[in-house]
């Protein structure tokens, strides 16, 4: 299997978005959706034979819950660039005065 392959088969059984919900249970929906993209979008960047090796060996679920946990509570990660410091720096349209 390549690369795409790989990651059509895992986006097909939702094993990261379910891995992401028993990990990141207490934030926002939006931002687990936001973490299962970067997920993917990481599976999708890593060297290929890596990833082949970890699809055929079976260690892949431990891959994506040590990415989504070092995801989660990294401070220098894209999901805490993305997602928590936009969140932080934004302010809610109801808050705005007009």
């Amino acid at each position: 299997m390549d690369r795409y392959q790989i990651v059509d088969a895992l986006g097909r059984q939702r094993r990261v978005e379910s891995f992401v919900q028993i990990y990141a249970k207490g934030i926002p929906t939006a931002d687990q959706q936001d973490l299962a993209q970067i997920v993917y979008l990481a599976l999708m960047r890593m060297d290929e034979d890596k990833l082949r090796d970890l699809w055929d060996t079976g260690d892949i679920d431990f891959y994506l819950r040590r990415v989504i946990r070092t995801q989660l509570y990294g401070k220098r990660t894209d999901f805490d660039r993305e997602c928590r410091n936009f969140r932080r720096r934004s302010v809610p349209i109801d808050d705005i005065e007009r």
